[in-house]
């Protein structure tokens, strides 16, 4: 990176003295956040393992904590106790009031944390996350399944062959856009060396096209979230020029206040964040709304007669979708025909020869009240991928195991054995 080729770019709206404090705060480490799942931990019981988390002023469920706890190799991580992301992107979820039922369009999603959040604040709304890395979505079902979330459905889409299928669609479309990420300089050297005025200027077309799709997408009356990590007033603010010039049905949102916020004197409604005056990484944020003149397109999917595939759990679903032998529940009411479907919400199992093999994602899903509690031992040796005693004399058939009112997973009771189907990507 060409540091004064930086600076000079920053100055279409920082001051010199602005532009050397952001600069300064790139050298000192970067902060580290949680969010719970208040679904399967509260902040007392987390604490018990880590005792000294910091809460977030203001966000519910999110807290601060020391890289040193590794908090990210932990059993409660891998089986969806909370989910680790920047605290700065976690506003998008804070400032959005959340209706039950209403759509949701996460056009860049993966590794998938603005839209866990969504689905954390509210298990009631549908979210179709898109991505166009494969590879980055994969990734994403992991974090979901972990999570127990049920309310998400992954695509992989260009959205400039699928847009016109949807015009006028969703109630709400975050576009958290691809940006040269200067606002993650501190979490990585690569992105820092790599930067470029170029880079910026490039990015920059691609955001005002990929802004102009969310636009045709987005219902009459809906809400647009853009926002990016990048620090470049060609990134943020031209891009906002750019979508509302050419619309003049779009409005600008004005933001609540926060501690540590930055407001650029042209666009007094949109957030930036700066490192050296919020805790947490870089980041822009604007809310932008449609008005409402014209009727909405709504949609229905086909429901599918419900079956119990359980005998030990009572599974109360009543839209279910059947993809590659795979057994899905959603609340979706997007007509799908059109997208790449990587996953319908809650994956429910697979059938293979008849033979159906409950998902590593249901057990997240459903509550621990009637697991097979493990103790500590058995927690170890589980995560580890042991077959386990069927100490119980349990009658054939799958369990879920539990430790610490947590579920982990599924095994399978045959004769004196529970067989372990924790996934062979999380035992260690």
């Amino acid at each position: 990176m060409d540091l004064q080729i930086f600076k000079n770019h920053l100055l279409k709206y920082l001051s010199n003295d602005e532009i050397n404090n952001l600069i300064e705060s790139f050298d000192k480490e970067e902060n580290h956040s949680l969010i719970i799942n208040p679904k399967k931990i509260n902040i007392d019981k987390l604490e018990k393992y880590f005792p000294n988390l910091e809460n977030h002023p203001f966000i519910k469920n999110v807290y601060y904590f020391n890289k040193s706890n590794e908090l990210g190799k932990h059993f409660l991580f891998d089986n969806g106790a909370y989910y680790i992301m920047d605290a700065s992107s976690l506003l998008i979820s804070h400032f959005l009031k959340l209706e039950d039922n209403v759509n949701i369009l996460d056009m860049c999603s993966a590794p998938g944390g603005k839209s866990i959040s969504l689905a954390l604040k509210n298990p009631n709304i549908n979210i179709i996350s898109n991505d166009l890395s494969f590879k980055r979505l994969l990734e994403m079902e992991k974090n979901i399944e972990r999570l127990g979330l049920s309310n998400i459905t992954l695509i992989n889409n260009d959205f400039k062959n699928v847009f016109q299928y949807y015009k006028n669609s969703f109630d709400i479309i975050v576009l958290d856009a691809p940006c040269s990420g200067s606002g993650m300089f501190r979490k990585n050297d690569l992105v820092k060396e790599d930067w470029s005025l170029n880079k910026v200027l490039s990015l920059a077309k691609t955001q005002k096209e990929l802004i102009e799709y969310a636009y045709y997408m987005l219902k009459n009356g809906g809400l647009l979230v853009y926002s990016t990590c990048s620090f470049s007033y060609e990134e943020n603010e031209e891009v906002l020029i750019s979508i509302l010039n050419n619309h003049d049905d779009l409005k600008l949102i004005d933001l609540p206040h926060i501690d540590g916020e930055y407001r650029s004197k042209n666009f007094k409604e949109a957030i930036h964040l700066f490192p050296n005056l919020y805790k947490g990484e870089g980041f822009f944020l604007s809310f932008i709304r449609k008005s409402n003149n014209e009727n909405n397109k709504t949609f229905k999917i086909k429901n599918i007669k419900p079956k119990q595939y359980l005998s030990n759990y009572t599974l109360n679903f009543n839209n279910e979708i059947i993809s590659k032998n795979k057994i899905y529940n959603t609340n979706n009411t997007i007509d799908l025909s059109h997208f790449n479907v990587i996953k319908y919400g809650l994956e429910i199992g697979e059938i293979n020869k008849n033979i159906f093999t409950p998902s590593f994602h249901l057990a997240h899903y459903l509550d621990s009240t009637n697991s097979i509690k493990l103790n500590e031992e058995e927690k170890n040796q589980y995560i580890h991928g042991d077959t386990l005693i069927n100490k119980n004399n349990l009658k054939s058939g799958y369990y879920i195991v539990s430790y610490d009112g947590i579920n982990l997973g599924f095994v399978k009771a045959t004769n004196n054995q529970l067989k372990n189907f924790y996934p062979k990507g999380l035992r260690h």
